[in-house]
């Protein structure tokens, strides 16, 4: 059996990424990435059971970067109010968006799929939890959390669309307009 190459499963997975973003994740295939990176199809069977399986590691990658440009322990730090801890969460989804729009597509396009199942939340516990505390404590709107966590990912997700489209610069509209529009929608 051959021992799995830690450098080509990061290929694998850029070549994935690729196609998603030039040709939409329905598209994706592992002919096409064996195709794009010169390699037997098979080869791609040596670190992914499946497409399906493909997709979930894209998904969980794409997470984990989100996940290591912020201190998520400081989204639980109760010595920090709860509106303070909600802003710093959302400003770091606002800097990730800003810096890697086109993560926040694949991470879409692959939820689009209904293939996670609860792999969904899976990482972010920590959201989760400050989430539930701020419609505990009265902050937020008591609605499923999914909505939240929705509401905040898909503006920040549109407004960084927007910036590389070149349909506005990223100074015409400040992290405080961006966020005010956030927070009036999720906030009592």
């Amino acid at each position: 059996m051959k021992k799995k190459d830690d450098s080509k499963i990061t290929k694998i997975l850029d070549s994935a990424v690729t196609i998603i973003l030039t040709e939409g994740v329905a598209a994706l295939s592992t002919t096409k990435i064996a195709k794009m990176m010169g390699i037997a199809q098979s080869n791609i069977y040596l670190y992914f059971k499946n497409k399906d399986d493909l997709l979930k590691n894209i998904y969980h990658r794409e997470f984990e970067r989100i996940r290591q440009i912020s201190d998520l322990e400081k989204l639980n730090d109760r010595t920090i109010l709860v509106n303070e801890r909600i802003d710093y969460y959302i400003h770091s989804v606002f800097d990730y968006a800003i810096a890697y729009p086109n993560s926040l597509t694949v991470i879409e396009q692959i939820k689009s799929l209904n293939i996670l199942e609860d792999d969904i939340y899976s990482g972010n516990e920590q959201v989760i939890q400050l989430l539930n505390e701020g419609i505990q404590k009265g902050y937020l709107k008591d609605v499923p959390i999914n909505l939240h966590m929705v509401t905040v990912f898909n503006i920040l997700h549109r407004h960084a669309l927007n910036i590389n489209q070149g349909l506005y610069s990223e100074q015409k509209y400040s992290y405080q307009i961006i966020s005010k529009m956030i927070l009036d929608s999720i906030c009592q």
